[in-house]
């Protein structure tokens, strides 16, 4: 048995988040000596990113009872999952009984968290009865915290750590499919990053008897038996790819196909778990809106397929996608998500005319394009 990595200590003051930036709370453990705690702090690529918190201004409730410090309850799943809850897995094995305190995303309601959360937590191993949220500032007698055991941005996990998920596996019922593809669907029409026509894509996929998985509607129970069962997975690049962290060791592939050119999300952590990873380009072009400050914003951009090079990646695994491709009801698909990713996003004039030259460079024809897209029509004068 791996020695343990808890930190134990007295007399801890935790506070309730009261912001977030870039998914990096303000708030939680007032830790002895904060500025030389790197263990005990969020960390990315082994460097603390965190602020001291402010101290309680209020009153402050005292915990008398052993607890175990949970961490921040992120409303974005990925990074809930990729840098949130690693520490778990330890603390849990050597305190299996004791509550466990979270801190909040201030913009989540703690009488109604959202279900895929609770099936995140039940997941690891911390069922409702032992959830505390810090809504606001507690004294803890004896608060034991573990490791921040694997991070972004590459941040591999240990042996040990894979070990742990492993075994909290083992009861899990496998789903078993040969092929699977988890996708984005329906995110690009709400101005969210994703590909045009991608509905289109896995409307053909499940003809073909593919098996899609929706992680957008599917419990996180299902979700973990498909990537379980599966031989074969193929993910949109996405926040769900991270889902695959909650699992170890699986004798599987793993295909990512990339929306923004050249990301490797995940690779470190996916390396261990898999027998194979592969991240295969198949975006033509991707319309990255802006921040305020003019800074691109690639999360919510939106992607094109290069269709030759979609083709070619489940060609890969053996589906024929050009054999039954209709171009017509693909261009409806892309011309829906354009409208619905304009209309949310409202770009300024001179970002749409960037983006017009982008998707006529991407092979799209202008027949198609919304007429938010469409340059100006010049109006007649009068005579």
């Amino acid at each position: 048995m791996t020695a343990s990595l808890l930190q134990r200590l007295s007399d801890v003051t935790i506070v309730p988040v009261t912001s977030v930036h870039q998914h990096i709370p303000h708030g939680g453990p007032l830790w002895p000596g904060f500025a030389n705690a790197a263990g005990l702090r969020h960390c990315r690529a082994g460097v603390p990113v965190d602020q001291p918190p402010d101290p309680p201004s209020g009153p402050v409730a005292e915990l008398r009872e052993p607890a175990v410090w949970g961490g921040f309850l992120d409303a974005h799943f990925g990074h809930l999952v990729a840098e949130h809850l690693p520490r778990l897995p330890f603390a849990l094995r050597d305190r299996p009984d004791h509550p466990v305190l979270f801190t909040l995303d201030p913009v989540l309601d703690p009488g109604a968290l959202p279900g895929w959360i609770w099936g995140v937590l039940d997941w690891i191993g911390v069922p409702r009865a032992r959830v505390r949220l810090v809504t606001q500032a507690v004294r803890v007698a004896d608060l034991s915290a573990g490791p921040q055991a694997e991070m972004l941005p590459q941040v591999p996990p240990s042996a040990a750590y894979l070990d742990l998920l492993d075994a909290r596996a083992a009861d899990l019922r496998p789903l078993a499919c040969d092929l699977v593809y988890v996708g984005r669907a329906g995110l690009a029409a709400k101005g969210g990053g994703g590909t045009a026509g991608e509905g289109y894509l896995i409307a053909l996929l499940t003809r073909l008897g593919v098996t899609v998985l929706d992680p957008g509607r599917a419990d996180v129970a299902t979700q973990l038996a498909t990537y379980a069962g599966a031989r074969h997975l193929v993910f949109a690049e996405g926040s769900a790819l991270h889902g695959r962290q909650l699992l170890g060791r699986v004798r599987q592939q793993i295909t990512v196909l990339r929306r923004r050119r050249g990301r490797s999300m995940a690779r470190a952590m996916l390396t261990p778990r898999v027998s194979g990873l592969e991240y295969r380009e198949v975006t033509a072009t991707a319309l990255i809106p802006l921040w305020k400050s003019g800074q691109p914003r690639p999360d919510p951009a939106l992607s094109v397929y290069d269709l030759p090079w979609l083709f070619a990646a489940f060609a890969l695994r053996d589906v024929d996608l050009p054999g039954f491709w209709d171009m017509d009801a693909y261009h409806a698909a892309v011309q829906a998500d354009l409208a619905g990713w304009f209309a949310h996003r409202q770009p300024e004039p001179p970002l749409v005319i960037r983006f017009r030259r982008q998707l006529a460079e991407a092979g799209l024809p202008e027949a198609i394009l919304p007429a938010a897209i469409l340059p100006p029509t010049p109006s007649s004068s009068a005579t």
